[in-house]
């Protein structure tokens, strides 16, 4: 098995169905595998993922059944855990060489996938990026920024990680990329359950443990926008305190000398974000979460980028209010 899908689904009746025809195409190929896990659904989304796997196999499904198979595709149900442990999940009932996450909500290029597993096995790296852009009713726009193939290919780990810091929003996302199953397991590479925006957490693990990265061309992944109850954009309490939590938890990592720079990089960007959204208007932040952020400023003094370190002396002079309250006032420059 060269290749492991797994897709985490949670009450996305209106949606699962065009992600798992965009997938259909490549399942053809007997060195790749679906992995679809129900994390305790309450509307249809368990009678379309049947209906799905019956399409694909010509086989009729068990009633009652938590685990379901076909040759190349497993149906998991697990009561209601989260997309983070959903991916867990995943991942332990996973044969692939490399893996790849998808969204339920979200949908793919498969020819992609279908260039990757066309490629020889010869220095195969640990992580492929791909390219992803905003779907939104029928309108495809991009991020803003592209990978630059020349800055990824056959570059070292420090290159790479260089280039990638000259993107303004970090790219953190699990699923625009491929990464290597024998990586994941050795270096313990779970999703933290119960976490805001897991996906940043877990991509500076990954970019600390990974030594070898790739680039595949082509549009790949297609983020669905405008949902009305997408988790995603949504500022609350909870998810300050994650992404608070977030950044301590790394900034108590040891990163290798080498790289250290732009992974803190990374974690600036992360850290104005969180600035930024303890200002909205329905947040009111107590003094703890006022202090600690306050404290992880110093994290600015050790990205490779100016205009971060620039950063660090108004924090201190002014707080994280007013700092928070100028980065709204001069959005999109940072």
């Amino acid at each position: 098995m060269d290749l492991s899908i797994v897709v985490p689904i949670y009450n996305v009746e209106s949606y699962l169905e065009a992600c798992l025809s965009s997938i259909e195409p490549i399942l053809s190929n007997e060195n790749v595998e679906l992995i679809l896990v129900n994390d305790g659904s309450k509307d249809g989304s368990e009678d379309i993922c049947y209906k799905y796997i019956d399409k694909i196999s010509n086989t009729q499904h068990p009633t009652p059944n938590t685990r379901y198979r076909t040759p190349n595709i497993k149906y998991i149900y697990q009561d209601n855990q989260g997309t983070a442990e959903a991916r867990n999940t995943g991942i332990k009932n996973s044969n692939g060489k490399y893996i790849v996450f998808i969204d339920s909500d979200d949908f793919i290029n498969c020819q992609v996938l279908l260039d990757f597993l066309s490629k020889d096995d010869i220095d195969m790296p640990d992580v492929v990026f791909l390219n992803a852009v905003k779907y939104d009713k029928g309108s495809v726009s991009h991020f803003g920024e592209d990978y630059q193939p020349e800055k990824i290919l056959k570059q070292s780990k420090v290159e790479v990680l260089k280039g990638l810091c000259r993107f303004r929003k970090f790219p953190g996302s699990a699923c625009n990329k491929i990464i290597k199953r024998e990586l994941i397991i050795k270096e313990k590479l779970f999703f933290e359950k119960e976490v805001y925006a897991e996906d940043i957490e877990w991509s500076m693990r990954l970019f600390n443990a990974a030594t070898t990265f790739s680039y595949l061309d082509g549009c790949y992944y297609y983020y669905r926008q405008g949902r009305k109850d997408s988790k995603t954009g949504t500022v609350s309490e909870k998810s300050i305190k994650s992404l608070l939590y977030i950044l301590e938890k790394n900034a108590e990592m040891e990163f290798d000398r080498d790289i250290s720079s732009y992974l803190y990089s990374f974690l600036s960007y992360e850290y104005l974000v969180l600035l930024f959204i303890m200002t909205s208007k329905n947040i009111e932040c107590d003094a703890d979460i006022k202090r600690r952020a306050y404290h992880l400023r110093f994290m600015l003094l050790k990205s490779n980028k100016l205009i971060y370190k620039l950063i660090f002396p108004i924090i201190t002079l002014f707080g994280v209010d007013i700092t928070g309250r100028i980065l709204k006032a001069i959005r999109g420059n940072i």
